[in-house]
């Protein structure tokens, strides 16, 4: 009998056990796919098989935080920190709950038992400090007055944009168009786009929007060309009356186009880096119609979901460009809004903020500064998010869940009634002491008054508009300064400093070199004139004379490269003297002869080697031709092997400079690991400056592709040529 009452003891625990890992793993299923309320039941249920599951704990205090039952979230976070088996970073979570219900004190306390275990982490000590301010922060820091907007809801109402001198918004209010659906993450109808025109009687003010484009799904997120006759929407992943799921069973967002014919919108076509397995939305469409910012999780990213763009050439969209670490963080980055004073507002979660999302800027041009966060009230504890500003840059209207709303979340809109200030101040090289500049000024634009406060030992001027400032510093000897200062209306007081420079003598030397024909005399004009070594510098001839005039460092060893068709390709190494201000040297090119022009011929098949985008790994199908061509210089000790190596256009000047360098310091390696001497490899990093020619019915990514290349040019060089070098 005894036995028997054992036995089934053991299988009543079995299955508890079993029951309580399928709830779990159901709970994860709707957790991963958003549906909050269902997860909840599921790990509610499990917890009851194990009440210090910690795991179910955490998702059930998420899972609340999500759903905004405050009460609830906050009495699974006391269990999850009283649970002997948390997590050190289950104090971030602890210390981002507190700070969107603005208990700063609380969430610095979290903030500082997790540094106590990791005291080097820099983002959670970037977050003690903000909740510092944030608890400081009085009423004279509020730069405007917010108001609710009138179309808001007992619903979600969120992502408003201008349509004309109407608003167009988000809400997850219902439709008539459509059946009852809900969404089961909030219970609410699934989103759809509506009309708010202040002009119309108010049984008519708000009108559902884009007839001809709404399907039972959701559909948000909207921006306009600027002649309203297109539109980009988010929606979900719904075509030809089916919807998509990828393979965990989680439908996708997509970016898909509209225009307006005969006075309905209809679908065009959609974003062609839309994805089934990722998400891609929230469009942004500058004013010229060439670039669009968007938000995704397309894998590789920096964090949740990160900031792109893509631009418009040619009647196609570019390869989608990551924003970069100046803007994404191991967060979640979204809803971008770009204006025509290049300034991109979006929300974040990653940077440090009040809590939540938090609405900020950063500019697309000049000097690349960090995002600037919106401050009181635009921002709060909750979350910020979807921002828009009228073309004059004084009003404009975002969205947020905070507390004292009508619905879950609300549309505020805001004025900026007076004008900001940037201030400046000058120190000394290592920065201890001020430094009285002769003058500042204002370059760019024009009429901007710039004053002195010698009280506080700084400059200032107020902020006419938002936009880009270029700002010169002078004082008698100490170098300028010609900078570009970016600045938005949205930030009360904005203090650059700046450190001077005194002169030094002159460390450079002038060096001249003389190109000319060795049986002649006549000067030439080499194809390619360039010092590789230390570092590359471009030379140019003087008037297309044959004479070049460079700057460069005294006593360093340099190595510079001459090529001409017909000559043989000048290799010369020399040392800029420590005292002379001026040296010259003259290059004596020969004439090839016939025999050695053949030896330079190296087959198509083999002059190439491609690249993916923005890397700089040589593929392992490049190997075999490398071989070959280190095998043909063995042959040949006169031959030396030039790397010309190019970037496609995405990107700036500068970093593709660089990229071209990494891709042919790559490659060069491979020739010496094969026995070269590095001597005898030259490397030419052209970037994006002489992209191959664009053929007929070639794509914007087959031309793309074909310029993420180093070309091998084989070229003959002559020992004599140095010794014909003079200094004169």
């Amino acid at each position: 009998m005894n036995r028997f009452i054992l036995f089934f003891f053991f299988i009543a625990i079995s299955f508890a056990t079993f029951s309580q890992k399928l709830s779990v793993r159901s709970g994860d299923r709707e957790f991963d796919d958003f549906n909050y309320t269902k997860a909840i039941e599921y790990y509610e249920y499990a917890l009851k098989s194990d009440a210090d599951d910690v795991y179910v704990i955490r998702r059930l205090a998420i899972s609340y935080h999500k759903m905004k039952q405050i009460e609830k979230a906050s009495e699974y976070f006391n269990l999850l920190i009283e649970n002997v088996n948390k997590e050190s970073s289950d104090f971030i979570l602890l210390g981002n709950f507190l700070k969107e219900r603005a208990l700063y004190r609380e969430a610095k306390q979290a903030y500082q038992y997790y540094l106590e275990i990791y005291p080097a982490d820099e983002r959670v000590k970037k977050e003690i400090e903000n909740v510092s301010r944030f608890e400081k922060e009085t009423l004279k820091d509020l730069i405007c007055d917010l108001s609710p907007s009138p179309f808001n809801s007992v619903y979600s109402d969120f992502s408003p944009n201008y349509y004309k001198d109407k608003m167009v918004f988000s809400s997850g209010r219902q439709s008539k168009d459509y059946r009852d659906d809900k969404y089961d993450w909030n219970g609410e109808f699934f989103l759809d786009l509506f009309l708010y025109d202040e002009n119309k009687v108010f049984q008519n003010k708000i009108t559902r929007f884009g007839n001809g484009i709404g399907t039972k799904y959701h559909e948000g997120a909207i921006c306009f060309s600027s002649d309203y006759k297109k539109m980009l929407f988010t929606r979900s992943n719904y075509s030809k009356g089916k919807l998509k799921r990828d393979k965990n069973g989680a439908s996708n967002l997509k970016i898909f186009i509209a225009e307006e014919q005969n006075g309905r919108w209809k679908v065009v076509g959609e974003f062609p880096y839309n994805s089934d397995d990722y998400s891609v939305g929230h469009p942004s469409l500058s004013a010229d119609g060439t670039i669009l910012y968007f938000v995704s999780d397309i894998p590789g990213g920096f964090g949740g979901t990160d900031l792109y763009k893509s631009q418009f050439v040619d009647g196609e969209w570019s390869q989608p460009e990551n924003l970069g670490k100046r803007v994404n963080t191991s967060g979640d980055e979204m809803f971008p809004y770009y204006n025509s004073r290049n300034s991109l507002f979006f929300s974040s979660n990653g940077h440090a903020g009040k809590g939540g999302l938090d609405l900020y800027v950063v500019n697309t041009h000049g000097r690349m500064f960090k995002p600037g966060h919106l401050g009181s009230p635009l921002n709060s504890p909750a979350d910020d998010f979807s921002f828009v500003l009228d073309p004059k840059g004084r009003v404009g209207y975002f969205a947020s869940n905070r507390s004292g709303g009508m619905g879950e979340d609300d549309v505020y809109s805001f004025e900026i009634e007076k004008d900001n200030r940037v201030n400046i101040i000058t120190k000394d090289s290592i920065g201890a002491n001020f430094i009285v500049p002769d003058k500042i000024s204002v370059i760019e634009p024009d009429d901007i008054e710039v004053k002195h406060d010698t009280r506080k030992n700084q400059y200032s001027f107020d902020i006419k508009g938002e936009q880009s400032y270029r700002v010169l510093i002078e004082k008698t000897g100490f170098y300028p300064i010609d900078t570009v200062l970016y600045s938005h209306i949205l930030d009360p007081e904005m203090t650059h400093t700046f450190k001077m420079n005194k002169h030094l003598v002159d460390p450079n030397t002038n060096v001249n070199f003389v190109t000319k024909d060795f049986s002649s005399g006549d000067m030439i004009v080499p194809d390619i004139l360039q010092i590789v070594e230390p570092e590359i510098v471009d030379l140019h001839p003087e008037l297309g004379t044959g004479e070049y005039n460079v700057k460069l460092a005294k006593g360093v060893n340099y190595r510079l490269f001459a090529k001409k068709e017909g000559y043989y390709a000048f290799d010369f190494n020399f040392t800029t003297s420590d005292s002379l201000v001026h040296t010259n040297h003259e290059l004596l090119m020969h004439l090839m002869s016939d025999e050695d022009v053949d030896n330079e011929y190296l087959p198509k098949e083999l002059a190439t080697v491609y690249f993916d985008f923005d890397k700089s790994v040589v593929k392992e199908e490049a190997f075999e031709n490398i071989n070959k061509v280190v095998e043909l210089l063995k042959k040949n000790k006169k031959l030396i092997v030039t790397l010309v190596a190019r970037t496609d256009s995405r990107g700036t000047s500068v970093y593709n400079n660089a990229l071209a360098f990494r891709r042919a310091d790559a490659t060069r390696a491979f020739f010496v690991k094969g026995g070269i001497d590095v001597k005898r490899v030259v490397i030419l990093a052209l970037g994006e400056t002489s992209p191959f020619e664009r053929t007929e019915g070639q794509t914007l990514e087959d031309w793309y592709r074909i310029n993420r290349c180093v070309d091998f040019e084989l070229n003959t060089s002559i020992d004599e040529q140095s010794k014909k070098l003079s200094g004169i």
